[in-house]
C-alpha cells in the first residue's frame, strides 16, 4: 500500500508518499480500499502544529474517505468484500489501504458516486450536528453561515434550505454567484464589507438566529453582535491561526489575544448561547452522530443534498491540494484520488 504522510511540521511540501505494508483488520475492523479521500481545514492545521491532538510527524492525515470492502475481521456482521462505504477515520484516510471500526463505516448510498462518498461524511454531519442538534433550526429562522463558499458551509446551504430556512453567507466576492445559486439570499463580501452592518441590513436590525463560524478571534466577536435575542453562535474552528504556508509564533499570538472574553451574565441578560462543536472530540456520543447520519440518509433519499466537489487531486500531488484549500481558492470539497497505486513509481 501506499500512503501520504508529513515528515515534519511545515509548509505543503513535507506531504510525501510512502510504501507501507497492507494492514490486515482485527475484530471488528473493515479493512477498505480506498478510492477517494476528503481533505479538510483541520488536515492543513494539523500540518503546520496548529491542531491540538492530531499525532506528531511523520504521520498520516485525514478524517474521511469513500472506497470498496476488500476484507474484514472477525465479528464484523454489516459488510462484505465488495461492498461500496463511506468512513470516518482517525489520521489515516490519506492511504490506499484503510482499517476502520466497523462503527465508523456506512453505506454507500445509491444516488453517490465514490467521490461523492468522499465528499460527504465528514462536512456533512458537522453542518447537520451544528444546524440541529445544537442549534435548534426550525423552518423560517435565518442563519449566518461563514465560509458558505468551504465544504461545510455548502453542506449547511443545502440543510438550512431543506427546512425552509433564510440564509445569509460570508464568502469571497467571486463566490457569491455560485453559493446564491444554491440557495443564500444574501451574500456578504468578509474581504470588503462590514458584516455586522450588512447582516442588520438584510435583518431589519434583528439579528439572525443562528451562526456557525470556523473563522476564529475578533470574528466571533463580530458575530456575537449579530445574535437576535434567543440566537445562538456554534464556533468549529479558528481558520485564522493559518496565516502563510508554515506556523508562526507572531500569527499565533496575534489571534490568542483576539479571542473574545464572554460573561455568563451578559450571555444571560441578552438572552445569547455560544456552543462549541468538536467532531474529532464526541466520544461518548456516538448515538447522536448515528441519529445525524440516519437523518442526512433519508435527504439523500429525498433528493435534498448533494456534495459539490471543486477540484480532485492525484495523491502524489497531496501537497498541491493542501496549497489550494489554503490559499482559499476552492468552492466546495477537495479530494485526493487514491485509485492508482502505480503513481509516484
Amino acid at each position: 500500500m501506499k500512503e501520504v504522510i508529513i515528515t515534519k511540521y511545515g509548509a505543503p511540501s513535507v506531504l510525501k508518499v510512502r510504501e507501507k505494508r497492507n494492514p490486515n483488520p482485527r475484530e471488528g475492523e473493515v479493512l477498505v480500499r480506498n478510492h477517494f479521500t476528503g481533505v479538510n481545514f483541520s488536515e492543513i492545521m494539523a500540518r503546520m502544529r496548529l491542531y491540538p491532538g492530531a499525532p506528531k510527524p511523520p504521520t498520516t492525515l485525514g478524517a474521511e474517505a469513500c472506497g470498496i470492502v476488500e476484507s474484514v475481521g472477525k465479528n464484523v456482521t454489516h459488510y462484505k468484500p465488495g461492498d461500496k462505504v463511506m468512513l470516518f477515520c482517525k489520521y489515516n484516510s490519506y492511504s490506499t489501504h484503510i482499517c476502520s471500526d466497523e462503527k465508523l463505516v456506512m453505506p454507500l448510498p445509491e444516488k453517490f458516486t465514490l467521490e461523492e462518498g468522499a465528499a460527504f461524511p465528514l462536512v456533512y454531519v458537522t453542518a447537520y450536528m451544528m444546524i440541529f442538534d445544537l442549534g435548534n433550526f426550525r423552518k423560517g429562522e435565518t442563519i449566518l453561515i461563514h465560509g458558505a463558499g468551504g465544504g461545510v458551509g455548502t453542506a449547511a446551504i443545502q440543510l438550512a434550505q431543506a427546512v425552509g430556512g433564510n440564509i445569509i453567507g460570508t464568502a469571497s466576492q467571486w463566490k457569491h454567484a455560485k453559493i446564491k445559486e444554491m440557495g443564500v439570499q444574501n451574500c456578504i463580501d468578509y474581504n470588503s464589507e462590514d458584516v455586522y452592518n450588512k447582516v442588520m441590513e438584510f435583518t431589519g436590525n434583528r439579528g439572525v438566529d443562528l451562526i456557525i463560524d470556523p473563522v476564529g478571534g475578533k470574528n466571533w466577536k463580530i458575530s456575537y453582535k449579530c445574535l437576535a435575542p434567543m440566537g445562538k453562535l456554534v464556533i468549529y474552528g479558528d481558520q485564522n491561526f493559518v496565516k502563510g504556508k508554515s506556523f508562526s509564533f507572531f500569527t499565533t499570538m496575534k489571534e490568542v489575544f483576539s479571542m473574545p472574553k464572554y460573561k455568563p451574565m451578559d450571555l444571560m441578560s441578552k438572552n445569547k448561547s455560544i456552543m462549541g462543536y468538536h467532531l474529532g472530540r464526541l466520544a461518548g456520543a456516538e448515538d447522536k452522530i448515528q441519529r445525524a447520519v440516519l437523518a442526512l440518509s433519508q435527504l439523500v433519499q429525498e433528493g435534498k443534498l448533494s456534495p459539490v466537489i471543486d477540484k480532485i487531486f492525484p495523491f502524489t500531488n497531496a501537497d498541491k491540494a493542501h496549497e489550494y484549500i489554503q490559499n482559499r481558492k476552492n468552492f466546495g470539497k477537495v479530494l485526493i484520488d487514491f485509485r492508482d497505486e502505480k503513481f509516484g513509481e
